[in-house]
C-alpha cells in the first residue's frame, strides 16, 4: 500500500522539476500537437493549454481592418448573412465600397450581381490561405495589440468568422501567421 504513494509521490516531484527546467513554453510545445491531434481525431473544440493559442501551430486573433474599399475572393463556398437575407454556397467575390456605403455579392461565372446598402453582414465559417494588405489603417487583438494607420500586414491560414463594424471588416479566430513591418504573431 506503501508503494504506489512513493511512486505517486515520486511522479509528482518529477512533473515540477520538469515544469521549473523546461517552463510553460515548453509544455505547450510538448504537449499542444498531442491535444491538438486528440481534438481532431475526437471532433471537439481544441483545449488550451496554459499560455496556449488554441489548436497546435496557430493563434487565437480579432483582427480589425479599415479599409475604403475591400474584395474578398474566397477560395470556398460560403454561407453568409446580408441583413435579413441568408445565402448558401454562395460561390463568388464580395466587394466592400466603405465610401459609398455599398456591399457587392457577384457570383461567379454569371451576371448575377446582388447589390445593398451596407447593413449586417457575416460569413461564420471562412478559410482564408493567404490574405496581402498593403496602405490599410488595422488593429490587430492578439497576445499584444498591434495598431497601424498606412501598414502592410499578411495573414496566413485564417479559419474563423468574418464581420463588419462601425466602417470596418472584423476576422476573428484562429491564424498560422500574421506578419507586418517588424512584427509577427503566430
Amino acid at each position: 500500500m506503501l508503494e504506489w504513494k512513493i511512486l505517486a509521490a515520486a511522479f509528482s516531484a518529477l512533473l515540477v522539476v520538469s515544469i521549473v527546467l523546461v517552463g510553460n513554453s515548453g509544455i505547450k510545445d510538448t504537449f499542444g500537437g498531442i491535444v491538438g491531434k486528440l481534438t481532431d481525431w475526437l471532433g471537439g473544440t481544441p483545449i488550451s493549454l496554459p499560455g496556449g493559442t488554441g489548436k497546435s501551430g496557430t493563434s487565437q486573433v480579432s483582427v480589425t481592418l479599415y479599409p475604403k474599399n475591400f474584395t474578398l475572393k474566397p477560395e470556398t463556398k460560403l454561407n453568409l448573412t446580408l441583413g435579413g437575407s441568408y445565402f448558401e454556397n454562395f460561390n463568388g467575390d464580395v466587394s466592400f465600397d466603405f465610401q459609398a456605403g455599398r456591399i457587392s455579392l457577384l457570383e461567379k461565372g454569371s451576371s448575377f450581381v446582388v447589390s445593398s446598402p451596407i447593413q449586417n453582414f457575416t460569413i461564420p465559417d471562412l478559410r482564408i490561405s493567404k490574405l496581402s494588405l498593403t496602405d490599410m489603417k488595422f488593429v490587430v487583438h492578439a497576445q499584444t495589440d498591434i495598431t497601424s494607420e498606412n501598414g502592410n500586414m499578411s495573414i496566413q491560414g485564417f479559419s474563423g468568422s468574418f464581420s463588419l463594424g462601425n466602417s470596418s471588416i472584423i476576422l476573428s479566430g484562429n491564424v498560422t501567421k500574421i506578419t507586418g513591418e517588424g512584427w509577427a504573431v503566430g
